[in-house]
C-alpha cells in the first residue's frame, strides 16, 4: 500500500485537468481511468449536450426492455421503498445507458431535471463522462461516483451507485442506480442497489432457464434452497447454456464459456453419471481440488415465455450456430441509430431485412443487434455464412437431410438451419455468393414456409424472420444472370446501406466503445489523447473490422494500466496514418478541384481518391460548417 498521502479530491481534479501528475490513491482507479477514457475522447467538461427522447422514442425503448423490466419491477419496487424516505431517487437505464425510469423523493428529483437525470436521456459514460450508470455498464462492475469524482462539473452535485444486470445468457441488459445528495448515499444504499440488481438476475434465470436441467451448487449444502445458490443450466448435450454470476465467479469462467463448456469439461463426468448416483436430485460435486453440494431441478414440463438458446462455439470458417448476442455491437460500430430503428420495424412487419455494404462495415454485428433488439431475442439467432460453405454442402447446411441421404451423412439425419432458426431470425450473410439452384429453394421456402429435407420425408412449417446482407451489387448480378430477379425483387424491399466507418462520426469514439466492449475498462486500458486523434484522421480501408482487429491485438499485447499511444501500432500502420494525413487534401484544394472538374463530384472524388460523401465532408469542414 502507498504512504503517499492522498490529496483533496477538489485538488486532485484540478491537477489531473490541469496535466498534473496525480499520487496514488488520490482518486479511485475506476475513476482516474474513466476520466483518462473521456480525456482521450476530447469530452468537454460541460458535456456533449444531448436531447431528450421524444415520448413515442421513450415508449418504444420502454417496449424494447418491457420482458426483464416487468421481471425487475419487484425488486426496484422493494429498492424505491428502502430509499425515498432518505431523499434519494432509484433510476433504471438500458444497456446503452438511457434512462428508462425514474422515481424517487420529490425534492431531488427537481434537482435531478436540471442536470438531465431524467427518463429519455442518455447517461453513457462518452455522452455524460463519468458517472455511476455509463461506468458501470462499461466496466460490468458495480460503481459509485461521488461529488467531484464525475467528469462533468454540473454533476458535481450528485452521488450516484449503479450496478449492471445480465440475463443468464451474459447479454449486459440495463443496470439499476440509487442517486442523491453527496452525504446521503453510503455503503447501505450501495449494499441495496447490488442486492437487487443481483435478485433481478436470479429470476430473470428462473424465467428463461426453466426448461433446461438446471444444477444448483454452494459449498454448504444448507444453502442450495436459498439465493445464495450458484445456478447453471445445462442443454440435452450437457452443454453449458446459462449461468448467474455466482455460478461463474466459483468455478472463474467468464461468460464466453457459455455455449462451449460441457458438464464433462467442467466437473470431469458426465451429467447423467453424476444424477445417476445422486439421492433425490443431490450429490457431490467435484470441480478441481474443491468440493461442492449439488442439486439438479428436472426441466419444467411446459415451455418458458423466454426460450433459452446457447451461445455459439468458436468454429472458423463455419456459420455460427443459435445465439443470444449482445446488442451493444451496433453501438460500437458508431451506425446512426435510425437504421435500427428502421430494421426493427421492418422485422416486426415480417418484411426481409437487406444489409448492404462494404466488406468490414459490420455487417453481421448489425444483424445481430438487430435481433437482440427484436420481439424475437430469446429465441434462435441462426447465421449462415453462404461463401463459406462448399456449394456441395450449402443445401444440406439449409435444409437438412434424412438417413442415408448421401454418402457421409449423419446416421441420424439433420434438422438444417432453416428448422433451427424457427420462431426467430434466420441471417443469410453474403447472399450474393449463395448457388442460382439454392436460390431457387430458397424462395420456394419464403413463399410457402414449408421446409422439405434432402432425402424425402415429410416437409415441416417453419415460422422465421429473415435477415440477408452482401457486399456485392445485387442489382447488377441480377442483370448479368447470377442472381435471381424474383429473389432480388422479394428481398429488396428497402435495403439498408451501412456506411464505411471512416463516415460515421467520431471513429475514437468507436473505438473506445470496441476497447471497453472487449473489456478494456475493466483491465485499466485506455487511449491516449494523441492515439485517439490519430484514429480519427486515419481512412481506415478495412472499415470496422480492420479497427477491431488492431483494438483486438493492441490488448492481447499491452499490460492492465495502460494508456494506448502511437507507439504501440505496428510501425507499418503508423507510416500509413502518417502518408494518410499528409495526402489529405485541405478544403480549398478540395474546392478548386471541384471547379476544375465542372462542378461533377463524382469526378472530384474519384481524382482524390475518396467517395463522394467525404468530398462532402471535408468541404463542410473547411467551411466550419
Amino acid at each position: 500500500m502507498s504512504l503517499t498521502p492522498s490529496l483533496p479530491l477538489a485538488e486532485a481534479r484540478k491537477r489531473f485537468f490541469d496535466g498534473g501528475a496525480l499520487p496514488e490513491g488520490s482518486v479511485p482507479a475506476s475513476i482516474l481511468l474513466s476520466w483518462r477514457r473521456c480525456q482521450g475522447l476530447g469530452l468537454p467538461l460541460i458535456g456533449r449536450g444531448g436531447e431528450r427522447l421524444t415520448a413515442e422514442a421513450l415508449a418504444e425503448r420502454r417496449e424494447a426492455n418491457a420482458d426483464w423490466l416487468g421481471v425487475a419491477r419487484p425488486q426496484i419496487d422493494a429498492l424505491f421503498e428502502s430509499v425515498v424516505d432518505e431523499g434519494l431517487v432509484v433510476i433504471v437505464a438500458d444497456r446503452h445507458g438511457v434512462i428508462l425510469d425514474e422515481m424517487g423523493h420529490p425534492a431531488f428529483l427537481d434537482k435531478a431535471e436540471r442536470v438531465a437525470l431524467t427518463p429519455g436521456m442518455d447517461w453513457s459514460e462518452t455522452q455524460r463522462g463519468t458517472n455511476a450508470i455509463g461506468t458501470a455498464l462499461l466496466a460490468d462492475l458495480p460503481t459509485r461516483v461521488r461529488g467531484g469524482e464525475h467528469y462533468l462539473e454540473r454533476n458535481r452535485l450528485l452521488s450516484c451507485h449503479a450496478s449492471p444486470i445480465r440475463d443468464p445468457f451474459g447479454q449486459v441488459i440495463g443496470a439499476l442506480d440509487v442517486s442523491g445528495p453527496p452525504r446521503k448515499l453510503g455503503a447501505p444504499q450501495a449494499a441495496g442497489v447490488e442486492a437487487a440488481a443481483r435478485l433481478i438476475e436470479q429470476r430473470l434465470f428462473a424465467q428463461a432457464a426453466g426448461h433446461a436441467r438446471t444444477l444448483l451448487f454452494h459449498s454448504d449444502p444448507a444453502q442450495l434452497a436459498t439465493p445464495r445458490a450458484a445456478r447453471l443450466a445445462f442443454d440435452d448435450e450437457e452443454r453449458l447454456l446459462a449461468a448467474d454470476r455466482l455460478a461463474l465467479a466459483a468455478l472463474r469462467l467468464g461468460w464466453d464459456a457459455l455455449g462451449r463448456a460441457t458438464f464433462g469439461e467442467l466437473f470431469g463426468e458426465t451429467l447423467a453419471h453424476w444424477h445417476a448416483r445422486a439421492d433425490a436430485h443431490r450429490a457431490l460435486l467435484a470441480y478441481g481440488d474443491r468440493l461442492f453440494s449439488a442439486r439438479l431441478l428436472p426441466p419444467r414440463p411446459t415451455a418458458p415465455a423466454v426460450p433459452v438458446t446457447a451461445r455459439p462455439a468458436a468454429r472458423p470458417a463455419a456459420p455460427a450456430r443459435a445465439a443470444t448476442t449482445d446488442a451493444a455491437s451496433h453501438d460500437a460500430g458508431g451506425l446512426p441509430p435510425e437504421l435500427l430503428v428502421t430494421a426493427g420495424k421492418l422485422l416486426r412487419a415480417d418484411i426481409p431485412v437487406l444489409i448492404l455494404g462494404e466488406t468490414g462495415t459490420g455487417k453481421d454485428q448489425f444483424a445481430r443487434a438487430l435481433h437482440a433488439q427484436s420481439t424475437r431475442h430469446g429465441a434462435p439467432f441462426v447465421a449462415v455464412n453462404c461463401a463459406a460453405i462448399p456449394e456441395g454442402l450449402i443445401e444440406a447446411e439449409l435444409f437438412g437431410y434424412e438417413e442415408g441421404a448421401f454418402t457421409g451423412a449423419r446416421r441420424q439425419g439433420s434438422r438444417g438451419r432453416l428448422r433451427e432458426a424457427n420462431g426467430g431470425v434466420l441471417f443469410l450473410d453474403e447472399i450474393g455468393d449463395m448457388p442460382l439452384s439454392m436460390q431457387a429453394r430458397l424462395l420456394r421456402v419464403l413463399q410457402d414456409r414449408m421446409v422439405t429435407p434432402l432425402g424425402g420425408g415429410n416437409a415441416h412449417a417453419v415460422d422465421i424472420r429473415l435477415v440477408c446482407a452482401t457486399h456485392r451489387d445485387l442489382r447488377a448480378m441480377v442483370q448479368a444472370g447470377t442472381f435471381r430477379a424474383d429473389l432480388y425483387y422479394r428481398l429488396c424491399h428497402f435495403p439498408l446501406c451501412l456506411p464505411p466507418l471512416c463516415e460515421r462520426g467520431d471513429v475514437a469514439r468507436v473505438a473506445q466503445r470496441l476497447l471497453d466492449d472487449a473489456g478494456a475498462a475493466r483491465r485499466g486500458i485506455s487511449l491516449s489523447p494523441e492515439l485517439a486523434a490519430a484514429i480519427r484522421r486515419y481512412r481506415w480501408p478495412g472499415n470496422l473490422r480492420e479497427l477491431a482487429n488492431l483494438l483486438q491485438t493492441l490488448l492481447a499485447l499491452v499490460d492492465d494500466g495502460t494508456v494506448l499511444t502511437l507507439a504501440h501500432l505496428p510501425s507499418i500502420l503508423r507510416e500509413e496514418m502518417a502518408l494518410d494525413h499528409a495526402a489529405t487534401p485541405p478544403a480549398g484544394t478540395v474546392a478548386a478541384l471541384l471547379a476544375q472538374c465542372g462542378g461533377n463530384a463524382s469526378a472530384a472524388a474519384r481524382a482524390l481518391g475518396i467517395s463522394r460523401s467525404t468530398l462532402y465532408r471535408r468541404m463542410r469542414q473547411g467551411r466550419g460548417a
